[in-house]
């Protein structure tokens, strides 16, 4: 058991300790007082600033400081901890502000996975006290699936991305209305970066230098914490090589069959099932998302090739060599993740039409498509424009859709013709259009 005087300590840390400076995300985490709100997502990518996000809002509207209890269990003053600590920092906590029994408090239980058994102390205090409550973990421990399980539907779950272009722009303070030709500039050059660097919150203001080695850090955190420890993988060369492929090839085609060949003849020893366990890994970790194909018939979604996406592009340009991946890929990457944080995952698809053309996304909410999405770096050769013109043409005309999006890297007109409108725009301006 912890020592009571310990948890005394971060209670009152925590009171006289000013929040850390943090930038506010574009994230929308209403949540009804009577829901566990919990927020998921990969490591690092902000949960725990999102965490002060809420708590400051909860300042502004004038709630006691006192009102509010968090905890982050990775404290290495908490370690090791029992689900029955977890009483003991309540009861401690009401020992400090025993008139708060009789209002609401607000708890914050950040990395919660840190404790065995979490989930029956939020469930019981959950349904017995005057407490809102918040929590974060890990995505390899804390994932929405485990939480619906445990919790039965009282929980309200946000996934946390990195930033978005939008967010990177505010971080950097570049404003997006009017947008000037001297804005313009700047928003242009902060794509440019951003493209390279991706939105994990820590490398948003460092160097090149410094940029791949917290990413390269991050690489390495989660294929030995998130992966080989977790699921107990013996083969660390296999499991690091199959991560590192899967990322330079974000925005491709994945087919376990192909991939069983490939790393194969790389002389690893392997089964096709250790692949799909391998994939199934990466997924939980939320470090990838699979893109099925559009299609009514569920047989068919199941024998068609997924696409994968990296969580962000940042990781790509910094684990993976340059001549792995091209900009194209890294654009198409951002535009899923752009769509993700708008979008669930079973609301978006690629698209394949009848001559064997594929579109890139197709967005469909219960049957109404939503967006039709190709995307192309530059359209600057006449080969390249026909192909990506004709294919959101010919989709167009199967669907019934009358408009559709063609993102590029700089190159922006509107093409009109029989089946409709296809406004070709930069990804930048796509972004900040909304």
């Amino acid at each position: 058991m912890i020592n009571p005087h310990i948890v005394r300590e971060i209670i009152y840390d925590f009171r006289q300790h000013e929040l850390p400076q943090f930038t506010r995300r574009q994230i929308n985490l209403e949540c009804p007082r009577n829901k566990i709100r919990t927020l998921i997502g990969a490591r690092r990518v902000g949960k725990t600033f999102s965490l002060y996000q809420i708590i400051s809002d909860l300042l502004s509207q004038n709630i006691p400081r006192e009102r509010i209890l968090f905890i982050n269990f990775e404290d290495e003053r908490l370690i090791p901890l029992e689900v029955k600590d977890l009483t003991l920092i309540l009861n401690t906590y009401y020992e400090i502000y025993p008139n708060n029994k009789d209002n609401i408090v607000y708890l914050f239980f950040d990395e919660i996975q840190n404790v065995p058994g979490w989930e029956i102390f939020i469930r019981r205090i959950h349904d017995s006290e005057k407490i809102q409550i918040n929590l974060t973990g890990s995505s390899s421990k804390l994932l929405s699936s485990d939480i619906a399980t445990s919790l039965r539907g009282r929980t309200l779950s946000f996934e946390i991305f990195p930033f978005s272009f939008n967010e990177f722009l505010k971080f950097r303070g570049i404003t997006t209305n009017p947008l000037s030709s001297k804005n313009r500039s700047f928003i242009i050059n902060a794509f440019n970066s951003y493209l390279l660097s991706g939105g994990y919150p820590e490398i948003l203001d460092v160097q090149e230098q410094m940029r791949i080695k917290i990413l390269q850090d991050y690489f390495n955190l989660v294929l030995y914490k998130d992966l080989i420890e977790r699921y107990d993988i013996r083969n660390h060369s296999l499991m690091k090589y199959f991560l590192k492929f899967i990322l330079a090839n974000s925005a491709n085609p994945f087919s376990v069959n192909k991939v069983f060949g490939d790393i194969k003849s790389q002389g690893y020893k392997l089964s096709k099932d250790t692949l799909h366990n391998y994939l199934s890994y990466l997924e939980q970790s939320l470090l990838i998302h699979q893109v099925p194909i559009f299609s009514e018939s569920l047989r068919k979604q199941h024998i068609n090739y997924r696409k994968i996406y990296s969580l962000d592009h940042g990781l790509i340009t910094s684990i993976v060599n340059s001549q792995s991946y091209n900009r194209g890929r890294l654009i198409e990457t951002m535009v899923y993740n752009q769509l993700r944080r708008t979008y669930e995952h079973d609301q978006i698809y690629y698209y394949r039409t009848s001559l064997n053309q594929e579109i890139d996304f197709l967005v469909n909410d219960r049957g109404k498509i939503l967006n039709l999405i190709q995307v192309s770096e530059q359209l600057n050769t006449p080969k390249t424009r026909s192909r990506e013109i004709s294919a959101l043409n010919q989709s167009m005309r199967e669907l019934k859709a009358k408009y559709a999006w063609l993102i590029t890297s700089n190159e922006k007109e509107d093409i009109h013709s029989p089946e409709g409108t296809i406004k070709v725009i930069p990804f930048w301006e796509w972004v900040i259009s909304g």
